[in-house]
């Protein structure tokens, strides 16, 4: 933790967790809820509505990733870890349960 006090670090992995958890659910949304509804029930509005929801969510993923990649928050190797995470359905539950387990103070919650 090079110029970054615990408080501090422990802000950026709550945010990451936090921008995690948000593009997993945005995720699995879209595929298990959205995208059945349009084929199955002829209802496009559904990812007509989630698929920007999914894609704002993913940007801010990217954004608060690269974020804590610089910040040395997390290494390049973990930052790697969690965006391939994100390109899978559940991936993002499973990103956000592994950094639980690195949240100080914080541990995951069943």
């Amino acid at each position: 933790m090079s110029k970054m006090n615990r408080s501090d670090h422990s802000r950026s992995l709550r945010r990451l967790r936090l921008a995690v958890a948000l593009e997993g659910a945005t995720l699995i949304t879209l595929v298990l809820i959205a995208s059945p509804l349009k084929r199955f029930a002829d209802l496009p509005v559904a990812t007509q509505i989630m698929g920007p929801v999914h894609g704002l969510a993913f940007l801010i993923f990217l954004y608060v990733l690269v974020e804590a990649v610089t910040a040395r928050t997390i290494d390049r190797r973990a930052g790697l870890r969690l965006f391939i995470g994100a390109l899978v359905p559940f991936g993002g539950v499973i990103n956000e349960r592994w950094l639980a387990r690195r949240t100080p103070g914080k541990g995951a919650t069943a």
